[in-house]
C-alpha cells in the first residue's frame, strides 16, 4: 500500500518535472533527458497501476 502511493508520487513528479523541462523555452535540461525523465514517469505510472489492478483481481 505504502509502496504504491511512493511509486505513484514518483511517477507524477517525474512526468510534471520532464514536461516543465520540455515547454519552457529555455531548457536547462537536453532534450533527449526531459523525453527521457517524462517517458519514465508514464511508464512507471502505467505499470503501478496495471500492478495495483492485478493485485485487486487476485484478492476476489
Amino acid at each position: 500500500m505504502i509502496r504504491d502511493a511512493l511509486l505513484v508520487k514518483l511517477s507524477f513528479w517525474l512526468i510534471v518535472i520532464g514536461a516543465f523541462a520540455l515547454l519552457t523555452p529555455q531548457p536547462a535540461w537536453p532534450e533527449w533527458l526531459a523525453r527521457m525523465v517524462l517517458s519514465t514517469g508514464v511508464a512507471l505510472g502505467i505499470t503501478t497501476a496495471i500492478v495495483k489492478f492485478r493485485e485487486s483481481r487476485k484478492k476476489r
